[in-house]
């Protein structure tokens, strides 16, 4: 049976159970009362416009969440970042303009970084390998229950989240289709060392680190696309 792609499924978070679910909230809604804990600030960035309104309206109706946009890209989750500070970004990890991963370094290189679900149809322990790279605080499948997202968000936003490791062969697999002088790079962000100590340490530019970071980013995900056509 041939691999389904991401854009062949229609996870919309407003389906069946979940739209139950997130029913049920809303009627939960005038029983916080209002101030009862802070809101959690978020944008959304995900090219599918079912999903994204899905999200959308699942977030403006949710008690302690405020949205700050749902947008299609990028350079449009750029313009909003420009007047707003979001506590948290749910990112989607296919993007058609650009890629999540990419997406997801360059935010957590800003200032004031906000936290980062990555919400993915493709999650695997190799998955997890790029996306620590990338700094991500937390993935998601996008055919979780809202439960789950909603879980993810609020413990990233509280700086309680992290990836999961991946497992040593997911490592391995992961090193060696790294160049040799790109792999003490590779275990320093993996560990969550800051680029500009990365670049301290190695005696090199930060911006040197951050262009080879996310060469290697996109080297992984270049592998991960041919193995999936492969499987088609």
């Amino acid at each position: 049976m041939g691999a389904v792609s991401e854009r062949d499924e229609d996870p919309h978070p407003l389906s069946a159970p979940k739209r139950a679910t997130m029913l049920l909230r809303m009627l939960k809604r005038d029983l916080i009362p209002a101030g009862a804990a802070p809101s959690v600030s978020v944008l959304v960035v995900d090219d599918h416009p079912a999903l994204r309104a899905g999200l959308e309206r699942l977030l403006d109706h949710e008690p302690g969440y405020r949205l700050l946009g749902a947008v299609a890209s990028e350079a449009e989750l750029a313009r909003h970042l420009r007047r707003h500070r979001a506590d948290v970004v749910v990112l989607d990890y296919a993007l058609r303009r650009g890629d999540g991963l990419s997406a997801c370094f360059r935010l957590k290189q800003r200032e004031e970084p906000p936290g980062v679900v990555l919400y993915s149809a493709y999650v695997n322990d190799a998955f997890a390998v790029p996306a620590a790279i990338a700094q991500a605080d937390a993935i998601v499948p996008k055919n979780a229950p809202v439960d789950v997202l909603l879980d993810a968000i609020n413990a990233v936003a509280a700086g309680e989240c992290e990836v999961k490791a991946p497992d040593a062969e997911a490592m391995e697999a992961a090193s060696s289709r790294v160049d040799p002088d790109d792999l003490p790079i590779v275990g320093m962000l993996f560990a969550k060392i800051a680029v500009g100590e990365i670049a301290s340490m190695l005696g090199l530019d930060p911006q040197e680190v951050r262009a080879r970071a996310l060469r290697i980013i996109g080297e992984m995900q270049a592998h991960d696309r041919r193995r999936d056509h492969a499987a088609v």
